[in-house]
């Protein structure tokens, strides 16, 4: 309170708007001295009582003080209309006069059952007053000063001094606040600059141990398409792709697991299942015949299968086979094939290592491939779940895996199964039935012609005779 009578004006006793200052060094409200104003234009100074017949000017200095102390009073009120409660998070709205202390309305029922409350604007009110009573004496004490003439030296001197300090007091709080906020700006740029240092050096930990660990797979790839035919095909890797993998997923160091880290929620997700959701293999799969694993263990809740890795992954797009989808999901206890309609399957067993196989189907000559099967099967029964036909021959396709339980991963492992070369077989191998079918029915033509023909020369010399 004593700050703001400093900055008040001694005519309106209100803080100073639009302060100017006169030749006597006093300073007053614009409105306040133009209201003060002979016919002469001369202006008496309330103050120390004398006639100043120049023209205030604008005291810019404490113009900005006084717009300082509104913008904190300002804010001061704002924050206090907006206070709640800590402890319950209600609106402060009552005011405890027993502890003396101002509580919500579940603090009233619970701690302060038994103690005298009333509402908090109506204890406000009673406060505001009372200090209004205790400020009565100061004010005809000050409007006393004012109207004064006997003592005239002691005003002025009084003043001036009062201004001193007030303006030492100014610099010295300003300084201090300088000195704060260079200190903070040094503290949050060496912060700044260490968080920078410790991320940069962990990211350029992590980016060797990726680089170390492609390098290990793409060598250990190299050396295995150096085996012969049966050895190669006897396993197949499959090898998830980090650099697109979604911030929803965690990807093993191997590259071979994966881990949502989003929580399943029992209500059903509106937005339907799209790319930008799911990690992708960094191998797409083209021609010849290739069978993997995918160990779902006693995850209820995920979605894998093939994709083309042409489609664009910022659409957001159901996975169906019109979109280049071809899966399998579980959702709790129901199994459905990533069709349009969602396919539900009769699952009498819950597999817990899905096997995915890329086979080809031919046509008349085996030479001819007319399109792909995506199979899926329990691997541990070696028991068919479902098959997708007529998949395109032109595309690569691209292991895709989608883990929707948290802390349950989904690992890809090569399929453990005993591969054979494959043997083209002939075209009799394959017609065998047909061709003979063809071939008795050749051979049956002449023998009716014949038999027709003995009937017919029989029936004409049994006519004759």
């Amino acid at each position: 309170m004593a700050f703001e009578n400093k900055l008040s004006c001694p005519v309106c006793t209100e803080v100073f708007c639009d302060p100017v200052l006169l030749s006597c060094g006093h300073s007053f409200c614009r409105q306040c001295i133009t209201d003060l104003r002979t016919f002469r234009s001369a202006v008496k100074c309330l103050v120390c009582q004398q006639v100043s017949f120049q023209s205030p000017v604008s005291n810019l200095c404490l113009k900005k003080a006084c717009e300082s102390y509104l913008r904190e009073q300002n804010s001061r009120t704002e924050s206090d209309e907006e206070h709640e409660c800590p402890v319950h998070g209600e609106k402060i709205e009552l005011f405890c006069q027993t502890d003396e202390m101002a509580i919500c309305s579940t603090c009233k029922k619970r701690e302060h059952g038994k103690h005298k409350v009333q509402p908090l604007q109506q204890a406000v009110r009673r406060r505001k007053g009372k200090l209004k009573e205790a400020l009565r004496p100061a004010e005809k004490s000050l409007l006393s000063l004012l109207n004064a003439t006997s003592q005239e030296s002691k005003i002025s001197k009084y003043i001036q001094s009062q201004s001193q300090m007030t303006e030492r007091s100014i610099r010295m709080e300003f300084e201090k606040l300088h000195h704060f906020l260079s200190k903070e700006e040094q503290r949050r740029i060496a912060a700044l600059n260490e968080e920078e240092s410790e991320k940069g050096e962990k990211m350029e930990r992590v980016i060797q141990e990726r680089i170390l660990l492609l390098s290990d797979k793409i060598r250990e790839v190299e050396e295995r398409m150096e085996d012969d035919d049966i050895n190669f095909l006897k396993v197949d890797p499959v090898i998830l792709n980090p650099s697109i993998t979604q911030p929803d997923f965690s990807v093993s160091d191997d590259l071979t697991s994966v881990t949502s880290s989003l929580h399943k929620q029992n209500k059903p997700n509106a937005v339907p299942l799209h790319r930008k959701h799911m990690v992708l293999g960094s191998v797409g799969y083209g021609e010849h015949v290739y069978t993997w694993d995918i160990e779902v263990g006693n995850s209820r809740h995920w979605t894998l299968g093939v994709c083309l890795r042409s489609v664009e992954r910022s659409v957001v797009q159901p996975l169906t086979p019109e979109n280049g989808y071809w899966g399998l999901k579980r959702d709790g206890d129901s199994y459905k094939l990533l069709t349009t309609g969602n396919s539900k399957l009769n699952m009498k067993v819950n597999p817990q290592v899905v096997r995915v196989k890329l086979v080809y189907h031919y046509g008349i000559f085996q030479e001819l491939k007319l399109w792909r099967k995506v199979i899926f099967s329990d691997a541990r029964s070696d028991s068919f779940i479902a098959e997708f036909t007529r998949v395109p021959l032109e595309n690569k396709l691209f292991p895709f895996l989608i883990p929707e339980d948290q802390s349950v991963p989904l690992r890809v492992a090569p399929a453990k199964v005993i591969l054979t070369a494959e043997r083209k077989l002939s075209l009799l191998e394959i017609h065998g039935d047909r061709f003979f079918i063809c071939i008795g029915f050749i051979l049956a033509i002449p023998i009716l012609i014949l038999f027709c023909l003995i009937y017919f020369n029989i029936k004409l010399i049994c006519s004759k005779i």
